[in-house]
């Protein structure tokens, strides 16, 4: 039960940061791209549609549940993080290319829309794999912590 519990929770913190920082990056590429930005997704200046919104968040359902299934040890625990960690960004390509291409996100047969969408999405990664990383290491201090204080009492405890 506890699993369950810790896989929802995880999912749901990683749907928000994933769909509202989806959403805040469409909305500053739009900013500063607006000349380039005119056509897929965003025609011309009526900005996101509904249906885009909704689009965004199935890519974020997508892939939160990718990163909670992969990262947290819940299932992969004995893999290397660093092989999650790959399969998760191979998984988020195909995931947003396949996205790109059914819903036209940008015309798909210009190559520096391919370009911007790559550098996009390896920036968003990125910062991403950073956070996690940080949080990683934040965890892996406390538990050191504990496990030391831990120790100490134990060796109080003996003598």
């Amino acid at each position: 039960m506890n699993e369950k519990k810790s896989f929802f929770k995880s999912f749901y913190q990683n749907l928000a940061s994933c769909f509202t920082s989806s959403i805040m990056g469409i909305t500053l590429a739009r900013m500063a791209f607006s000349e380039m930005m005119n056509d897929g997704l965003f025609r011309l200046n009526e900005g996101l549609p509904f249906e885009g919104i909704l689009q965004f968040f199935l890519w974020s359902c997508i892939l939160s549940g990718l990163t909670v299934v992969l990262t947290e040890d819940i299932w992969f625990g004995k893999v290397m993080l660093l092989w999650r960690l790959a399969v998760l960004m191979l998984l988020a390509v195909a995931v947003s290319v396949g996205f790109a291409i059914v819903f036209r996100w940008f015309p798909t047969d210009l190559w520096y829309a391919w370009a911007a969408f790559m550098g996009f999405f390896t920036v968003g990664f990125g910062s991403g794999l950073v956070v996690a990383v940080i949080k990683t290491k934040r965890t892996d201090r406390r538990y050191n912590k504990l496990l030391s204080d831990y120790k100490s009492k134990q060796k109080e405890g003996l003598q």
